[in-house]
Parts: structure tokens; sequence; C-alpha cells
């Protein structure tokens, strides 16, 4: 598939879940306000933000393709993260307040709701979240874009959460008739505390994932594990080179700089270093999809010292066994 129709899948699939999200706010905020409650509206805002949210999202999406400017010397991929941090703070913050109106709801008394108009609302708010979450789980494979994968958690939370209001009102309905009419009140704000006990984590591990993209956390060993093996492939049987490798994932963009450390026998011209190169970036590119590689070439360690912090030995001693100095982590690997 090529980059092209990635993008218009992406963009299709973002437009989707703007129609899709300014249907369920409408349809939350409304039944909010003929139901008085308080469970039904949360679900209607969290959809509200997701609309509001996907508007950047179709501007996000373009900016991270295009190359760096003078502006943006490093280009856009910086911009997919902070968006979804901001996504899962927006989740986040409606979700506490939630909480914390449902807690002032239950120590005043509770609420009378209408249960039957919200447990229809439920069913109805289910089946179009459950639907546009398997669509977008659907494009999301296909394009393998953070921003859908991100929405796609956020429309499989959402129908979950729709399912659960419409159980706890149908409970709700169950005990009207019973000796535990009395309960029916506290019905709608304890709904709403499960649902923000179940829901929080979802913000909470996005905010945590994209806080640590756009701080430079390294990626985790298994994204880490992929691209070493795949740099050691480019130097088959090469004991003569030793890399040092940092990593940095910006959402779809999957950004690597590699030391190679030349041994003092080692003898590169120009063209054999940009034949490295192309192996390296070959074989990257069948690992991790966007990208961006940097590849520096040096026989004196102190450059990479310099750099991304290398220690070595005497130097001395190096330069006069002619052989590198020993690796210090577990990205320093000796290749071959």
């Amino acid at each position: 598939m090529t980059r092209v129709t990635e993008n218009q899948l992406e963009q299709r699939g973002l437009w989707m879940s703007i129609y899709g999200a300014l249907f369920m706010a409408v349809l939350g905020i409304g039944f909010a306000v003929v139901t008085s409650s308080d469970a039904v509206l949360l679900d209607g805002l969290f959809s509200l933000v997701g609309c509001a949210v996907g508007f950047v999202a179709l501007r996000v999406a373009t900016l991270v393709l295009q190359p760096g400017d003078d502006v943006f010397h490093f280009g856009y991929a910086a911009f997919e993260p902070m968006l979804n941090l901001t996504k899962g703070l927006l989740m986040a913050f409606i979700t506490l307040f939630a909480l914390v109106s449902a807690i002032i709801v239950i120590i005043d008394g509770g609420r009378d709701v209408s249960a039957g108009w919200a447990m229809v609302y439920a069913l109805v708010a289910a089946s179009g979240c459950f639907a546009i979450a398997i669509a977008q789980s659907n494009l999301s494979k296909r394009t393998r874009s953070p921003l859908l994968q991100v929405d796609t958690q956020n429309w499989l939370v959402d129908g979950i959460l729709s399912v659960a209001v419409a159980v706890a009102f149908l409970i709700a309905m169950l005990l009207a008739n019973s000796s535990f009419a009395y309960l029916m009140p506290y019905i709608d704000p304890a709904v709403v505390i499960v649902l923000v006990l179940l829901s929080l984590p979802i913000p909470a591990k996005i905010i945590r994932d994209n806080w640590n993209q756009i701080v430079g956390k390294a990626p985790d060993l298994a994204f880490q594990d992929r691209a070493i093996a795949a740099i050691q492939s480019a130097f088959p049987g090469d004991e003569t080179v030793q890399t040092k490798m940092r990593v940095q994932q910006l959402g779809r963009l999957s950004y690597i700089q590699l030391y190679v450390l030349c041994g003092e026998r080692a003898d590169y011209g120009l063209k054999d270093l940009d034949e490295c190169r192309r192996e390296v970036a070959n074989a990257l590119a069948g690992a991790l999809d966007h990208l961006a590689l940097d590849v520096i070439f040096t026989r004196d360690p102190q450059w990479i010292a310099a750099s991304v912090g290398y220690k070595t030995d005497s130097k001395r001693d190096h330069e006069a066994s002619g052989e590198p100095p020993q690796a210090t982590s577990a990205n320093d690997a000796p290749v071959g």
C-alpha cells in the first residue's frame, strides 16, 4: 500500500469518527436533558470531545507527512503525540469532573431519572460505538496510524460504557416495583462512578504513552530489539565495527541515530559508507514504518561521547590495540 493510499484511508477514518462523534454528542446531550441523567450526559460529553479533537486530527494527519521547513526543522512528527496527549487530558478531566459531580449528588440524596429512556439511549449508543470501533480498527491495521489507533480505543471504551449504562438502568427498572425502590435515586450517580472507574485507565494510558514520546523516552524493548536485529543484519560477519544506537518514536515516525565505530584496520571509502547506509536503511525499512535515519561513521570514540555519552576506557589503549572500545549499554552492540 502506498503512502498516498494510507493517507486517504486515514482521512476517511478521521471523517467517519467526526460524523459519528457529532451524532453521538447530539444524541447523548439531547437524551441527558430528557432523562436528567448525568451518566448519559457524560457519554455525550465524551463524544463532543472526540468530535472537536477529530477536526484537529485531520490537520495533524496531513502535517506529519510533510518534511521539515524553515519553522520546524525536524518536521511535524511531534504534533501527533501532542494531539493524543491533549485528547487523553480532556478525557481525564471530563471523567474526574463527572466523578466529583456524582459524589456530590449522592451526598445530596440522589436524583430521579427516566430509566427507560436512558436505557434506550444506551442501547442505541452502544450499537453505534461498536460499529465505528470495528471500522476504525480495520482502518488502523491497514494504515498503522497512531491517530486511528487511539480513536479505536476511544470508540471501544465508549461502547463498553454505553452497555454498562444500559445494564445499570435495566436494574433500576427492575428495582422500581420492589422493596429496593428507595435506591433508584442513587442509581444514576452510582453508574457514573462505576463508569469513571472503568474508563479512567484508558486516558491514563494515552497520557502516559504520548507523554513518554514527547519527552524523548526510549521506546519499549521489543521495538529496540527489532531495530538492533535489523542493524546487525547490515554488517554480516564484520567484527571491525561497533554500534551505538539512539531511538525515539514520535507518533508514526521512528527516528534512529546510529553511530558506527570502526576499528583502526577498517578501510572504507565514501562509496562503501553509502552502501552501508543503504543496507541499514533497507534492513530497517522492513521492520519500521515512517523511518528517519542518521548513520554516522567514525574511528574516534570521542565524537560519540560528545553526542550520546559513549563511555570508554583509555582511548590510547584502544588506539594501540587497533580494537574499538567495549559497549556499555544494551544499545551498544558489537556487530558480527
